[in-house]
């Protein structure tokens, strides 16, 4: 990856801007030719599989979903199966198989017009795969919540890591929502085109004005429902192909603290508080990405090392079930709970 390449990305993870030439605007501020942007958005996403989508970013909590991480413990030979089971409803953005008692791991997001809800989903999930037990773990403090990738090289150096400021208030009451800001939402959640005024079929597909997408985009981004609109990376093609989930015990009081460490930490994309559960004592989460185990498994020192902690649960992807964005506000969770919810 050359210079230009290194620093497209990073402009583009960044934030891409909501206007009608929002690719003029990026080569304007990388001072070269419009063509060369959407030339290389175009192989980034073909060729070399680097783009997962160019979109809007939203809160879902913000937004009036309910989020948990979730967990089930299985028989050995009931992973795959269950991963299956689990990627297909449409509220889960991840799922893998992680090393430990607890083997599968997932992130639900439950919409407000569920019927069942988030720990009746949970419940109703763990049933279908037939867990020997789970565990609900919503979020109580997130620290750090960072999708974007700091391109890993041998020359890695701090100014390709964005400065990380404190967590951004969430709104004190979810968003109100009228059917054209929901047109809206589901617009700016598609992949934006490599082409010049690219919001323009996606308003047309909302039957929408695209400036009326774009003030509303604006709008979304001032609120706090939408935390930005930008390009998301595949860790693996970016050079980041190991990754941990790492729980700690740590005691509520020193939570604040270590968070505070965590988040400064590039190699770290999330860090959460959230409650231990029966027989599971852990409550301090960090997602950590590496070039390798041994890269990662340093990160783990050092954390260890900055704030003391000790005690924790090393969780290592050994298999990737899905890793996909929510749509926000399409149907198909409700087509899930008719397929799946028990009968009343």
């Amino acid at each position: 990856m050359n210079d230009f390449d290194r620093r497209l990305l990073e402009c583009l993870q960044q934030g891409v801007p909501l206007v009608r030439e929002p690719l003029a605007e990026v080569a304007a501020a990388l001072n070269c030719a419009e063509q060369a942007v959407l030339d290389r958005v175009a192989a980034f996403r073909a060729r070399e599989g680097l783009i997962r989508e160019i979109s809007g970013i939203f809160d879902a909590a913000a937004l009036g979903y309910d989020q948990a991480l979730a967990a089930l413990r299985l028989a050995r030979e009931a992973l795959d199966p269950a991963g299956t089971i689990v990627a297909g409803h449409p509220g889960v953005s991840h799922c893998y198989g992680r090393a430990g008692d607890y083997n599968l791991w997932f992130t639900l997001a439950v919409s407000p017009e569920s019927r069942l809800g988030l720990r009746r989903t949970i419940e109703r999930l763990a049933d279908l795969c037939g867990a020997e037990a789970h565990l609900v773990l919503p979020a109580t403090r997130r620290y750090k919540l960072d999708t974007r990738t700091a391109l890993a090289s041998e020359d890695l150096s701090p100014e390709t890591v964005w400065p990380v400021g404190p967590e951004r208030p969430r709104p004190a009451s979810p968003a109100e929502l009228t059917d054209e800001r929901i047109r809206a939402i589901r617009a700016l959640q598609e992949d934006l085109p490599a082409r010049r005024d690219p919001f323009a079929p996606l308003a047309e597909k909302a039957a929408m004005d695209p400036d009326m997408l774009l003030v509303l985009g604006a709008d979304f981004l001032a609120a706090g429902w939408m935390r930005r609109y930008a390009a998301v990376l595949h860790h693996r093609q970016a050079g980041l192909p190991a990754n941990v989930m790492v729980a700690w015990r740590v005691e509520e009081s020193a939570a604040d603290a270590a968070g505070a460490v965590c988040a400064r930490l590039p190699q770290v994309s999330h860090c959460y508080l959230r409650p231990a559960a029966g027989d599971w004592p852990y409550n301090f989460y960090t997602m950590i990405h590496g070039r390798d185990r041994e890269e990662c498994q340093a990160v783990v020192r050092e954390i260890g090392n900055l704030t003391g902690l000790t005690d924790h649960a090393e969780l290592w992807t050994e298999r990737e079930y899905r890793k996909k964005r929510v749509r926000l506000f399409d149907a198909s969770q409700g087509e899930w709970e008719g397929r799946f919810a028990p009968r009343t």
